[in-house]
């Protein structure tokens, strides 16, 4: 009996040391997150830009007199945005000299754009959509249910107290109106993908802790509320102070997913029916995931419809994987080790679709009909491999995963065309247009051929042809 206990005493004791140090990993990469948020790219270019130094600046370059004052702002400011620079990243300094050219670009459409009319100071910029109301309606809902599992009330409560606690969470911009000051749809978007990661990795924590004891439940519906409400106000916080774009917010909602999924694939596949191993897996996917997800984001703009070309390659790539298993699986007894493909395939078509749409940068519009067109390929497939009645698991994954990857592929060279072709066409848009033009003429070389010699321009030595074979033209 006290054998049993010594042992059950050291195993509890390990389990809490691998959690304090899973805690400390958490807070290490947050930590490493939030300094490397002090000097970003974006961020120099904000203050390289700011009107007050552009204004001296301007004015010193039409060689104006600059007062005294003047000189020594721009002295200082010069300095600091050289010691910004210095103590910004090599990534950052890379994606500030890629990305320069584009942020330009938002000042001159915002000079040529039509100016809109001041805001009233009791008016929001947001206009709440239906789909928010039903989300933090949702939410309110589960909150209120885990509450009712938890205390166990009377039966007159527990039948009215979730929604009571969906009509709170609705009536949230009434009750806190300050809060959601400043917000934009994309607020609000990385808030609900905060909300939905925050339950699915407080269930994770909750199964990591309790496994399958009798004190599960409980535990991990409180863990899943508490992570829901912390992660989702934390991402709404970050959102509303540092206005990443709809690109970064949408990459970290998909590295969120794909980190989890990895990790509990990799926990199938090394046949591990633990449901603390199997929860601990889940939460470290998920806290590496959106530090990867960071860190990719941070490196590159992504615009949201290059996200979703990211995503459906990878749903596609998955389901490869998916086939590639189910095929080589067919005829043995056990064969959860090939759980691994699913998951290094989906890592992959992550990686190769970044890869992909660097330079594109697809709209919102060409990411939603890649997507569309990619699923409406995989059914196709699916009712083709269904009408031969086909028992093979290989076949029936494979076939709707190869009919999509051909359809994502041929859409997305069209886009890609397209958009590059904008991109080359040499200020056709721009106020101050610019043409180009290339001549080729092969009949000049016999018209050479016949001319006199004793006429030819001679540079170096060198004879010069009057009637060139190649022509071009570049003005501007």
């Amino acid at each position: 009996m006290d054998l049993a206990f010594k042992i059950k005493f050291n195993f509890c004791v390990l389990m809490i040391r691998v959690r304090f140090g899973l805690i400390i990993l958490f807070l290490f990469c947050w930590c490493a997150s939030i300094a490397q948020d002090l000097y970003t790219a974006r961020g120099y270019w904000e203050e390289s830009n700011k009107d007050s130094y552009k204004k001296i600046s301007e004015k010193k370059q039409r060689s104006e007199l600059l007062t005294d004052n003047e000189q020594l702002y721009l002295a200082d400011y010069e300095n600091y945005l050289l010691t910004y620079y210095q103590r910004m990243p090599k990534e950052e300094q890379k994606k500030f000299e890629l990305m320069k050219s584009t942020w330009d670009q938002e000042l001159t459409q915002s000079k040529d754009a039509p100016k809109q009319p001041p805001l009233n100071s009791d008016k929001q910029e947001f206009t709440w959509r239906s789909k928010d109301h039903f989300h933090n309606g949702l939410y309110g809902l589960y909150y209120g249910i885990t509450l009712v599992a938890i205390t166990k009330p009377s039966n007159s409560l527990s039948g009215g107290l979730p929604l009571i606690t969906a009509g709170l969470w609705q009536l949230g911009p009434v009750l806190n109106p300050k809060k959601y000051e400043g917000i934009d749809p994309t607020t609000m978007r990385a808030a609900g993908a905060g909300k939905f990661l925050g339950l699915g990795y407080g269930l994770a924590l909750g199964f990591a802790i309790a496994g399958n004891s009798s004190d599960n439940e409980n535990l991990t519906l409180g863990l899943s509320t508490l992570g829901s409400i912390g992660l989702g106000e934390v991402a709404f916080q970050i959102q509303k102070r540092k206005k990443y774009s709809e690109g970064y917010v949408e990459l970290m909602r998909h590295y969120g997913f794909l980190g989890p999924a990895v990790g509990l694939l990799t926990v199938v596949a090394a046949e591990n029916d633990n449901a603390n191993v199997a929860g601990a897996s889940v939460l470290v996917g998920g806290i590496g995931g959106l530090y990867l997800g960071s860190r990719a984001a941070r490196k590159y703009d992504y615009t949201i419809g290059d996200v979703y070309a990211i995503r459906s390659l990878t749903w596609i790539y998955t389901g490869i994987g998916f086939a590639l298993g189910g095929q080589l699986a067919e005829g043995g007894d056990r064969n959860r080790e090939l759980f691994l493909l699913p998951a290094v395939t989906a890592v992959a078509g992550t990686i190769f679709g970044q890869r992909m749409v660097k330079g594109i940068n697809l709209t919102p519009r060409q990411g939603g009909v890649l997507n569309l067109a990619s699923g409406g390929a995989a059914l196709i497939g699916l009712g083709l491999v269904t009408s031969f009645k086909t028992e093979s698991v290989g076949v029936l994954i494979g076939v709707p995963s190869v009919f999509a990857l051909i359809t994502h592929q041929l859409i997305f060279h069209n886009y890609k065309m397209k958009n590059l072709q904008k991109k080359n066409q040499l200020g056709s848009n721009s106020k101050y247009p610019s043409y180009f033009s290339f001549q080729v003429n092969p009949e000049n070389y016999f018209v050479n051929l016949k001319q006199n010699p004793e006429r030819l321009v001679m540079t170096d030595g060198r004879p010069v042809m009057s009637n060139p074979i190649v022509k071009l033209n570049f003005t501007f």
